[in-house]
């Protein structure tokens, strides 16, 4: 079979090989990846949440730790001559070229003829990256290339190697079959839908859950609460993504009133007091304040948080 031409058609049978369901098995991933090269030799699109894109993959390495490595180009052991060597640095002048991820989970997006899949990780902060990559006797550089990722740039054995560490839980990487049709404008809206859509289920969650409790079950009334505050602190992240906010401190260190002043700039002025009755009531169940747990204020809390995320949704996607 054709890696490129047949490309829709190898997707589809991949997803399908694995119940069409969300990855998470290291095992099943591992098989996923080696499967997905075997029979592309490698010819698929990575789209990655700003547009940016690779072209094809060389190779993926799985470590016992969760650390999924995914190389674009490799010229640490590639025959050149000289000229050869020259004529290439002027467009890759590293010698490697590859990115990481502690992954999570791959989700498939099934249609009737092709189907994607949306990576995802676990978050990592910029000095857990540098344990990682900063090698002894190596020249090492870390860049804060975006908020869902860093870039290692380093020079191991006169080799220089670049890569793009994806540092959040945000679905960040599509991985798209050649030949569909999809543009990086087409991904970066699907992983955006993605990310949304998986926050409304959760929080949805919260909501109904919220209509069955017991009104004195004082601690599993704040507990459904703080999850609501987990995902709102989440979608702000993600919004933060979206309008490309610059941010220099690490996703797992930014909480709620931080992340409200990130954004409120670019809510009208009709909706700015929402958001802080939102935080009002979200930190009322967070912290021992001595007030009575009232669950209809719980629930108003929560369906703040939802008419937050209905209005993201309708912005970025």
């Amino acid at each position: 079979m054709d890696p490129i031409r047949n490309s829709t058609a190898i997707f589809k049978e991949i997803a399908e090989s694995f119940d069409s369901k969300k990855i998470t098995d290291p095992s099943e991933i591992k098989r996923f990846f080696s499967e997905l090269i075997r029979q592309t030799d490698g010819w698929i699109i990575l789209d990655f949440l700003d547009t940016g894109n690779w072209d094809k993959v060389e190779a993926f390495e799985l470590s016992d730790d969760g650390l999924l490595t995914i190389v674009w180009h490799d010229y640490r052991t590639a025959k050149e001559s000289t000229e050869d060597k020259e004529i290439r640095q002027m467009v890759f002048p590293a010698s490697l070229y590859s990115l990481s991820i502690s992954i999570n989970s791959i989700v498939p997006i099934v249609g009737d003829k092709l189907a994607i899949f949306l990576l995802n990780g676990y978050a990592k902060t910029e000095k857990e990256i540098s344990k990682l990559y900063k090698a002894e006797r190596s020249e090492f550089k870390i860049y804060n290339n975006s908020f869902f990722e860093r870039r290692i740039v380093r020079k191991i054995d006169e080799n220089w190697e670049v890569i793009d560490y994806h540092c959040t839980p945000i679905y960040s990487i599509a991985i798209i079959p050649k030949n569909s049709g999809i543009s990086s404008f087409d991904s970066k809206q699907f992983l955006y839908t993605y990310n949304i859509q998986d926050l409304l289920k959760r929080l949805s969650l919260v909501i109904e859950a919220l209509e069955t409790i017991d009104p004195t079950d004082y601690d599993l009334i704040c507990e459904k609460v703080n999850t609501a505050r987990r995902v709102l602190e989440s979608a702000l992240k993600l919004e933060c993504c979206y309008r490309e906010v610059e941010i220099k401190g690490d996703y797992s260190k930014l909480l709620l009133g931080p992340l409200l002043n990130y954004v409120k700039d670019y809510k009208d002025e009709d909706f700015q007091p929402v958001l802080g009755k939102m935080a009002e009531l979200l930190n009322e169940f967070s912290h021992d304040s001595g007030k009575p747990v009232d669950l209809d204020k719980a629930k108003l809390a929560c369906m703040l948080v939802m008419t937050y995320l209905k209005i993201l949704k309708l912005e970025i996607t």
